[in-house]
């Protein structure tokens, strides 16, 4: 159609063909708007089913996790109960003299009679670093470990004589035990809020 054929068109046809064209743009419009949400919301369904099948994953490794971490403080309670039965009563009242024969308190810590002590430290010192360090939350632990407060409050004395000379004698390790005193902390915190989900002092 030329431009002097548009010209000669009635004005009753020009505006049937303009408001039809305005039509078909419009439709068009719209169906792109339809599919696009159409494919947003599929797109969103298969990301929240993709999130639903993660997070089970998550919860099942979680429950894995959970279940090694109850079983190895099983044997480490064990030990520890063992530890304080057997050894300590000989062990803690001659610890400074056991400490200078074995030459500092690391020596004492890796010897043989001193094997349940060490297990039972290393187990809680480091749950205690995972917790600071948010590798596991706190509450997972408040619920399925108890924190052995008798046991540590009966071998602090001895644990306070290993830092003390851990390098050798009069050379100290003031931090020794430090992620175990931590996780205390967070056990003494949630006990005394027990309305409040359990949780750690800020440090």
């Amino acid at each position: 159609m030329s431009a002097s054929d548009n010209v000669r068109m009635p004005r009753d046809r020009r505006a049937a063909v303009l408001g039809y064209w305005q039509a078909a743009v419009g439709l068009a419009t719209g169906l792109s708007v339809i599919v696009g949400v159409l494919i947003s919301v599929t797109q969103l369904v298969a990301w929240v089913d993709d999130s639903k099948r993660a997070n089970l994953t998550e919860r099942l490794q979680s429950l894995q996790h959970v279940a090694h971490l109850l079983e190895r403080d099983e044997r480490i309670r064990l030990r520890a109960r063992a530890f304080q039965r057997e050894l300590l009563p000989e062990i803690g009242p001659h610890a400074q003299e056991l400490i200078r024969l074995a030459g500092s308190g690391e020596d004492l810590y890796l010897s043989q009679d001193m094997e349940n002590f060490a297990a039972v430290h290393f187990h809680y010192e480091q749950l205690g670093a995972l917790v600071k360090l948010e590798y596991i939350e706190f509450p997972l632990v408040y619920e399925v470990v108890p924190f052995p407060d008798d046991y540590m409050a009966a071998v602090d004395p001895l644990r306070k004589a290993l830092a003390e000379h851990w390098k050798g004698i009069g050379r100290p390790l003031p931090d020794l035990g430090a992620n175990i005193d931590y996780l205390k902390r967070c056990y003494d915190l949630s006990r005394a809020t027990p309305h409040q989900r359990p949780h750690c002092p800020r440090e």
